[in-house]
């Protein structure tokens, strides 16, 4: 089990300024899902795992699962952690992802909430997402 307080205490000693929460969702043929941002908010078009910034005093697994349902509608799942992934914000912010995993059935619908497309991808097939993204799902590989 990993020690999510651990992981916080961690980003904080690194000078991480920004925290998020990410799931890689795949489906039972390894495909993943992958949502795109709308045309009008930041980084539009963008294909991204589902994720977002961790509240004030949650921890990145509550955060994780928290933004998985807000997104997607996926809610319930064993999430397992994955890897943390650190990049510059827009704002110039050092930011950490951490980016946790689950399995659904095949066919488990998708409500989207905050995205304007889904998709589920093979991990040799994805659309093209962030660097921070595509470090987290090359470990997949």
């Amino acid at each position: 089990m990993t020690d999510l307080q651990q992981l916080l205490r961690q980003a904080r000693a690194d000078g991480i300024e920004a925290l998020l929460g990410g799931v890689v969702v795949r489906d039972g043929g390894g495909r993943v899902l992958t949502v795109r941002r709308k045309a009008d908010d930041h980084f539009g078009g963008l294909w991204e795992i589902p994720g977002g910034s961790l509240d004030p005093g949650e921890d990145p697994l509550t955060g994780a699962a928290r933004e998985l349902a807000e997104e997607t509608g996926l809610t319930g799942l064993d999430l397992d952690y994955l890897h943390a992934a650190d990049f510059t914000g827009r704002t110039g912010l050092r930011v950490r992802q951490f980016a946790f995993a689950t399995t659904v059935p095949d066919g488990t619908p998708v409500v989207l909430t905050e995205h304007d497309a889904h998709r589920w991808a093979p991990l040799d097939d994805l659309p093209t997402v962030s660097a921070h993204h595509a470090e987290i799902l090359a470990l997949l590989r």
